[in-house]
């Protein structure tokens, strides 16, 4: 099955990425395909990541269901402490990868698989001419009222991270209602923003600062999407 949209202007996307460091692609899948991933993700048993002073966490959906309404708000408080003064992230998420590995069938599964062959990693390194691309990390993600993600330039150490990516799969969003991606500059400017159209993927150099912006209270859907780094081994 083609997964990509093959009517898709490569040359003309190369040249924006070129000359900018990302990109913004409307209509990147097939609508058959990308209509499966979003009901896909709509199943999901959700777990929140977040960091607390100790480092990164997750709690599963199960966990996240047995809070008291006072131990919620201790969260919440705990995460906005850390976001005062440190990076920090709060959003809804499911490993792609751990599902790969343990042999999972079910589409997102076969979804990662998909991502890691040929197909997707040509098209990328086409777009973007950095061929050494060869391995990819995935995750589904959820951002709904009080998440975000602060500045940062998805460095780390530990890997050769070339290229970030996000798979948007919203139906039905409003740029006021947060969720949105900027790029910014040394300063704090924000110099682009990129609104999640539904069936498009941001593709942007690593590192590049960014951020993901504040879902309010009033937000009345969930930002969703396939989120990760395309990898140089």
């Amino acid at each position: 099955m083609q997964y990509i949209n093959p009517e898709l202007d490569i040359e003309q996307l190369g040249r924006s990425f070129q000359r900018d460091g990302r990109v913004l692609i409307r209509d990147f899948f097939d609508p058959a395909v990308v209509q499966a991933l979003s009901a896909a993700v709509d199943q999901i048993d959700w777990a929140l990541t977040y960091r607390d002073t100790k480092g990164d966490r997750v709690l599963s959906g199960e966990q996240l269901r047995a809070l008291t309404p006072e131990q919620r708000e201790m969260l919440v408080e705990g995460v906005n402490t850390v976001a005062r003064n440190e990076f920090q992230f709060s959003f809804f998420t499911e490993s792609m990868v751990a599902a790969a590995k343990r042999g999972d069938t079910d589409l997102l599964a076969r979804f990662m698989r998909w991502m890691a062959d040929e197909q997707f990693m040509a098209t990328i390194r086409q777009i973007t001419g950095i061929t050494e691309i060869n391995r990819v990390y995935a995750q589904a993600t959820m951002y709904t009222r009080g998440n975000f993600l602060v500045a940062h330039d998805d460095h780390v150490d530990a890997e050769d991270r070339r290229l970030a990516y996000v798979i948007n799969l919203t139906r039905k969003w409003r740029p006021d209602w947060g969720g949105l991606l900027h790029f910014t500059k040394a300063d704090g400017s924000v110099t682009d923003s990129y609104f999640p159209h539904f069936n498009s993927l941001s593709l942007f150099k690593v590192p590049q600062s960014h951020f993901v912006s504040y879902v309010p209270p009033f937000a009345n859907a969930e930002r969703t999407a396939i989120t990760g780094w395309l990898i140089a081994a």
